[in-house]
């Protein structure tokens, strides 16, 4: 269940955001927040660094009570945030599986495109 298309879903898979901004009585995640990337994920072999603050722009994100159903399974959290919520989440064996809650795309102009978004071209094209 997802808490967007049912706000009284007692346990919903998707729940609004941790991180309240008071948006029209809502929660958002906005702005640039700080990310933690574990060394043995494809996000590190891309970035090459363990922090990284990127764009948000959403009001939900993966339930912190399911979390650890996760870890049994392919998908793997390998980005978190500051209270160890899910922000990448990747699907071991995969060629490119690769999954964010914040949003490459809106990195600004000048700073050329984002590595997730150049990386996920590449492996695309059989790079």
């Amino acid at each position: 269940m997802h808490a967007e298309y049912d706000a009284a879903a007692p346990h919903p898979f998707i729940s609004l955001s941790w991180c309240p901004v008071d948006i029209e009585g809502g929660t958002r995640l906005q702005g640039k927040l700080r990310v933690t990337i574990a060394r043995d994920s494809l996000a590190f072999r891309i970035l090459g660094v363990t922090r990284i603050e990127e764009e948000y722009h959403c009001n939900y994100e993966l339930n912190p009570e399911y979390q650890p159903l996760f870890e049994g399974s392919g998908l793997r959290i390998t980005g978190t945030g500051e209270s160890g919520e899910a922000r990448v989440v990747e699907l071991a064996g995969a060629p490119f599986f690769l999954a964010t809650l914040f949003q490459p795309q809106r990195r600004p102009k000048a700073e050329g495109p984002h590595p997730l978004i150049t990386a996920f071209l590449a492996a695309a094209l059989g790079n």
